[in-house]
């Protein structure tokens, strides 16, 4: 248990120290390297061992465990080190089958894998000095202006493999930590099967099983924002817990350069859960203390996150744009949202969309337009196609989620009594509630990681506070089953594509090849990985890389 609470701890340093010192570096004209990604280990193994051996500083308790303490550190490095090397090999063999990652995520994450500077120069500029025009550089909007810290991180796995598809390991990475720390935390007030199902349940949900073998980022977003959520609410029982005060920083730089919807919940979510702080400071007539130590903390944080490590996307966003989240939510900037709604969700308010979209039949609206409204718990033949996507428009949160909401409600209004002196519960629910009600896109599953927060503190009221073992077991079978379904669906059509894939860029591997004009600039990036080369031209030939391009050997 120790060894897992350690290593998960580990990783998350690992990766927060890999952004911030590939950020750092990139000021002084340093590009990534084979060196950074070994470099962030060594440099968080060395931060590490002080981290563990300073638990206890009492001379003559570290006297006596001195051997204990190195056999756990090793344990520890040794642990991460093969999560990292799994979590590469699964994602190097695995190809990303998603729109978005195989035009501007795999993008991006190939300029800066090929020497671009986010710090010091544009994409477009990087892009066009490389190739002689400016051809592929229709995402340099997106890779100059979107926080980048998922793409770094990706860009340090592909430096040092030569292979795109690994920098996916961040994502398996990503969910190892959270399970950890959450469940070796909730074994102290549930037991090991209870906190193994409700950790399993964080980890694993419809929005990350659809987006774990893709290079979306929602789901590090749902990660990290409720690995966030979590160290809040265990600092508000205890203002000066420094381990989990260690994991909300770390998970803060990584959050908040990861998107801009991530930045703003986190943030929201931040400042109201300090005013409950200060609140309760207040009321134990220690207000000034408690105002220091929050002004220690998140100032140096802030510098960090947003001025250092933020400075590629928020600063200069600022500085050129006076828009720190251009191009997005600016009177000039892009509208990404409107042609991808149903045509009726023009005409209706953030509620009435909101309310279609977790009510009806699950559609991911290219096949038709329409929402139609279903009953809970009722699936259809139809709806199984659209929740093995990875981006799920209508009923994102799966075919079953509308009954269990209902469901999760029932369980907050019948089991008050049981949980009302865990007052972080209605606490947090209302600020979900004021964010669903305030963002105009609430109905996106992706867009909105914070709804799934009903589920989740549900069913840990129900596993800590339920006495009726059957509704316990139904509710936990309907999750996992909801689950399940995007889960088995993307996995099975994920790997048989990519062996399809990987048979098709070996047999090219080394030759030449004319690809049809098209924009899926990220799979060029497989193809230089297998050495193939490449020219375009209109042409129809065979398709290539789940049939997103066609191709003609020379």
């Amino acid at each position: 248990m120790k060894i897992l609470r350690n290593s998960s701890a580990f990783l998350l340093l690992f990766l927060t120290v890999m952004v911030t010192l590939s950020t750092v570096l990139f000021f002084f004209d340093i590009s990534i390297s084979k060196l950074h990604l070994i470099t962030s280990f060594i440099i968080s193994g060395v931060g590490y061992y002080f981290i563990i051996k300073n638990r206890n500083t009492k001379k003559e308790y570290y006297d006596s465990k001195k051997k204990m303490i190195l056999k756990e550190y090793c344990m520890t490095l040794l642990i991460s080190l093969i999560v990292i090397i799994l979590s590469t090999l699964i994602s190097t063999f695995m190809f990303d089958r998603s729109s978005d990652g195989n035009t501007y995520h795999k993008d991006a994450i190939g300029v800066l894998k090929e020497g671009f500077n986010p710090v010091k120069e544009s994409s477009k500029d990087f892009i066009i000095e490389r190739d002689g025009n400016d051809r592929l550089a229709n995402y340099s909007i997106w890779t100059d202006h979107y926080a980048k810290a998922n793409w770094i991180m990706a860009s340090n796995f592909y430096k040092l493999t030569n292979n795109i598809e690994s920098g996916k390991a961040m994502n398996f990475i990503s969910m190892y930590i959270v399970f950890g720390l959450i469940f070796t935390s909730l074994v102290e007030v549930l037991g090991f099967k209870k906190s193994l199902i409700l950790s399993l349940i964080v980890v694993i949900n419809p929005i990350t099983a659809s987006q774990m073998l893709t290079y979306y980022n929602d789901q590090l977003v749902y990660l990290y924002l409720m690995l966030s959520i979590f160290c809040l609410i265990k600092i508000d029982k205890n203002i000066n817990d420094k381990e989990y005060w260690f994991y909300y920083i770390l998970t803060f730089i990584l959050l908040f350069n990861t998107k801009f919807n991530g930045m703003g919940y986190l943030l929201v979510f931040s400042f109201l859960f300090v005013c409950k702080y200060l609140y309760k400071a207040y009321k134990d007539k220690e207000f000034l203390k408690v105002f220091k130590k929050l002004c220690l903390i998140f100032i140096p944080l802030f510098i960090v996150g947003i001025v250092v490590v933020g400075y590629p996307t928020y600063i200069k966003n600022t500085i050129d744009h006076g828009n720190p989240v251009f191009p997005l939510y600016d009177k000039n900037g892009e509208d990404i949202i409107t042609e991808q709604q149903p045509k009726s969700f023009l005409k209706y308010n953030t509620l009435e969309k909101l309310f279609y979209g977790t009510f009806s039949k699950a559609n991911n609206l290219r096949d038709n337009d329409n929402t139609d409204i279903k009953i809970p718990f009722t699936f259809y033949k139809s709806e199984l196609k659209p929740a093995m996507s990875n981006d799920l428009r209508i009923s994102g949160w799966g075919i079953f989620f509308s009954g269990l909401l209902i469901v999760s409600i029932g369980i907050l209004v019948v089991k008050y009594k049981s949980y009302k002196e865990e007052n972080f519960i209605l606490y947090t629910l209302g600020i979900t509630t004021l964010l669903l009600l305030v963002m105009s896109e609430s109905w996106w599953a992706r867009y909105t990681p914070h709804f799934y927060l009903f589920i989740l503190l549900s069913s840990y009221i129900i596993l800590r506070h339920g006495r009726n073992k059957l509704f316990k077991f139904m509710f936990i079978a309907i999750i996992c089953v909801n689950t399940l379904i995007p889960l088995l669906g993307n996995s099975y059509y994920t790997l048989t594509n990519s062996y399809k894939t990987f048979k098709d860029l070996y047999h090219l591997k080394g030759k030449s090849i004319t690809l049809n004009d098209n924009n899926y600039n990220g799979i060029l990036y497989n193809l230089k990985d297998y050495k193939i080369k490449y020219k375009f031209d209109n042409i129809e030939g065979k398709e290539l890389y789940y049939h997103y391009i066609e191709y003609k050997e020379n």
